[in-house]
């Protein structure tokens, strides 16, 4: 088997490595690169990339890839496996969400080629150089606390893809959720499209290297090579709370006033249609409005993004039905 090329990092057959691969220029003239790592199994398989940082926030995925660098000996790997943890330099460089050169969040522009700004070019080098050569995609985000660890499952791509994601989310062991809308231009979803099986575990929480994720999502992504017979061993269980055992689906519920937001659910809590899970009030606690769970399900989410407060329009919660 040849040795496989990712930017500076090539990697022959049995061995493993680091190296950047160039996905811009800045205005001086001088590159911008992304880190990447590569384990090349001494035995043919399928390839498997692993990625996360599209949001600049999110960066639970850096200690998970070290950690699995770490780990994985190529001697003991059938096919490939590329790490590629931090995607947008300039959102993890400015703590953003969002790309803040053109304010576009790169997670809903893919595979790039319906634009010309930073995010969208940058999108489509990570298509071309990295998308382009897996069999397989773990997509990691990380969701602001409060929050359950559950595996998004989306639902674009045939019943062959979806099927296989979803075996995929059950070998990585946390709850799994099928997205209630297609949301457009999201790596995953440009993915499954195309024919690529993938996942995408939520970890807890945005900016900060929380152990729990770290552990577990490192043992999920090492269930998941097992699942696909590049690693050899036993599915691990994997434990976190809130955890439930059955598919649900999920939906975003958003605030209709805006306010102070008073969680009055906690996640793991069932629900019922039409029961309050928040409330919205002024700074002297004057009631605003109330926001209710539009299905009967379990409270997986606050995803606010930024303090603990909303505007018409802003997410309060994720609803699993």
């Amino acid at each position: 088997m040849p040795s496989i090329t990712i930017g500076s990092a090539k990697v022959a057959t049995g061995a493993k490595g680091v190296g950047e691969l160039r996905i811009a220029t800045a205005m001086d003239g001088r590159d911008t690169c992304i880190p990447v790592g590569v384990v090349k199994g001494a035995k043919s398989g399928p390839t498997v990339l692993i990625e996360g940082g599209l949001h600049g926030i999110e960066i639970a995925t850096i200690a998970i890839c070290r950690r699995l660098l770490e780990l994985l000996d190529p001697s003991l790997i059938a096919g490939t496996v590329i790490l590629a943890p931090q995607l947008n330099p300039w959102a993890f460089n400015a703590s953003m969400r969002h790309t803040p050169q053109d304010l576009q969040d790169m997670n809903r522009v893919f595979p790039g080629n319906q634009g010309t700004t930073l995010s969208y070019q940058v999108a489509r080098v990570v298509s071309e150089q990295l998308i382009e050569l897996a069999d397989y995609v773990v997509d990691c985000h990380s969701c602001n606390p409060p929050s359950l660890h559950f595996t998004i499952v989306g639902v674009e791509g045939n019943d062959q893809t979806q099927q296989q994601s979803i075996e995929m989310a059950k070998a990585f062991g946390y709850p799994i959720v099928r997205a209630g809308t297609n949301y457009q231009g999201t790596l995953s979803g440009y993915c499954m499209e195309i024919g690529k099986p993938t996942i995408t575990p939520e970890f807890v929480f945005s900016r900060r290297l929380e152990s729990v994720s770290i552990e577990t999502g490192t043992i999920g992504i090492l269930n998941v090579l097992r699942h696909l017979g590049m690693l050899g061993g036993d599915i691990e269980p994997v434990e976190v709370p809130g955890a439930f055992p059955e598919i649900r689906s999920y939906q975003s519920v958003s605030a209709l006033k805006g306010g102070v937001c008073y969680f009055t659910k906690d996640c793991g809590d069932l629900v019922n249609r039409g029961e309050t899970i928040a409330e919205l009030r002024t700074i002297w606690g004057e009631l605003v409005d109330t926001v209710a769970s539009p299905v009967d399900g379990i409270v997986i989410a606050y995803p606010l993004q930024a303090n603990q407060a909303v505007m018409t329009g802003d997410k309060v919660a994720y609803i699993a039905s």
